[in-house]
Parts: C-alpha cells; structure tokens; sequence
C-alpha cells in the first residue's frame, strides 16, 4: 500500500455527448474517446465558494458565511497532435455551446466523471526547442462525481 499516488499514468476521457442522468451507471454507458498526449493535468474535484458578509452598526465583528458557489475551471495541457481523436473533439466543442461529458481516470484506477463546456482549445507557439502543445479550458458545469 501507498501512501499517496502520482499524476503520472492519468487519463483524460471525452465524449460529445451527456449522460442520461448524473449517476456513475448513466457516465459508463457513454461511448469514451482518449484525449491523447496530456502533459498537465488540474484537479477537478471541488467548490470555490464565494463569502457573504454582514456588518451590525451596534457589533464591532463581521459575520461570514458561505454564499453561492463555482466549480473551479480546470485548465488541461497536452502535446498538440491534429489527427488525435479526443483533441479533435475537444477543439470542436471548443466552437461552440455544448456540453461534453469527461472522464478522468487516475494513476489508481480511481474514476472522475464531469460536464464541462470547452472554453477555450488553443495551439501555443514558442520557440526553437519548445514543444507544440495545446491548452484548453473547460468550464465544469456539474459536480464531479467519483466512481
């Protein structure tokens, strides 16, 4: 047993379409494409919510609480391959407003399913001894669901 895990090994998974409901039986019945070449790889596990504050006039101390929340972006790094499969599908879904679904599997064989809109799929520039890489945004719009 370990006692703690490396990125190395990840996997990241897409497919075009969404699952029928937000359980992990309706995420396996999609049909998964690799995205391939992944070079850096963010958490999508998590909330970041916002505070809201209230001030008494007749107490000297700031009441916090949890407002609303976001899923934080998660911002994906790979080594840019045109005929790669999954990148062809990420940059597709980066031109216009649907809602992939993802699966992200992890050095452990533990699973991560989530939708995220493609914010953005760029080629990055550079110089003489950079690689070419592309470099997408996806916007989580539901709650990672762990399998």
């Amino acid at each position: 047993m370990s006692d703690f895990d490396t990125v190395a090994g990840s996997q990241l998974f897409i497919c075009a379409s969404a699952p029928a409901a937000q359980t992990v039986d309706a995420f396996e019945d999609l049909t998964w494409v690799k995205v391939g070449k992944i070079s850096n790889m963010p958490s999508v596990l998590g909330r970041t919510y916002s505070t809201s504050t209230m001030s008494f006039v007749d107490e000297s101390q700031d009441i916090e609480k949890k407002g609303t929340f976001k899923l934080p972006n998660a911002q994906f790094e790979y080594g840019w391959v045109e005929d790669d499969a999954g990148q062809v599908i990420l940059y597709n879904a980066s031109k216009d407003y649907s809602i992939p679904s993802f699966k992200l599997v992890k050095q452990s064989g533990d699973i991560r399913y989530f939708t995220a809109q493609v914010l953005e799929c760029n080629e990055s520039g550079g110089g003489g001894n950079d690689a070419v890489k592309g470099n997408c945004t996806l916007l989580r719009q539901t709650d990672t669901i762990k399998a």
